[in-house]
C-alpha cells in the first residue's frame, strides 16, 4: 500500500486526488496536511517506517511557501528521493521552471474538468509510484 502525503488547504482538492487514487486502483494510504508548517514538522520527524511514498504538492500554501517546502524535501536524505508532484493552480512558466529546478518530479496545472483530474493525477500517482519501485527517477514533463 503507498503511503500517499498531500500538502494541501482546499478540501476539495484533497477529496479530488482521493477520487483520483481509488479511480486508478492505486492502493493507499492517505496523510493530508493543511499548511506550509505543519508539513515541516511532519516532515522533519518522518523516519524510515513514516517516509511517504509519494508527495503531492500545493505551492499557495498558508504560513509556509510549498516550493520552500520542496526545497526542504530536497535536502533531506531520507526524503531526498520520495516522488515529488507539484498540484497547484499556478500556470506561471517561472513557477514550473523553479519547481522543476528544487527537484519536482512532475509539474501539474490542476486540471478544471472532474474526469481530466481524475486521469491526470491518478496517471501521475502510478507513474510515479512505478518509477519509485523500479529504483529509478521519474521525471515528467
Amino acid at each position: 500500500m503507498a503511503r500517499v502525503l498531500i500538502v494541501e488547504d482546499h478540501a476539495p482538492d484533497v477529496y479530488l486526488v482521493k477520487e483520483a487514487l481509488r479511480a486508478s486502483g492505486v492502493p493507499f494510504e492517505l496523510t493530508q496536511i493543511n499548511d506550509g508548517n505543519a508539513a515541516r514538522v511532519y516532515l522533519i520527524d518522518a523516519t524510515s517506517g513514516g517516509v511517504p511514498d509519494l508527495i503531492f504538492l500545493d505551492i499557495n500554501l498558508p504560513k509556509a511557501d510549498g516550493l520552500e517546502i520542496l526545497r526542504m524535501i530536497r535536502s533531506w536524505p531520507h526524503l531526498a528521493q520520495v516522488p515529488v508532484a507539484v498540484l497547484t493552480s499556478s500556470n506561471s512558466p517561472e513557477d514550473r521552471e523553479k519547481a522543476y529546478r528544487l527537484g519536482a518530479n512532475l509539474y501539474i496545472t490542476k486540471p478544471t474538468g472532474l474526469s481530466e483530474f481524475l486521469a491526470t493525477v491518478g496517471g501521475a500517482a502510478k507513474q510515479l509510484l512505478g518509477a519509485a519501485e523500479s529504483g529509478g527517477s521519474a521525471r515528467l514533463s
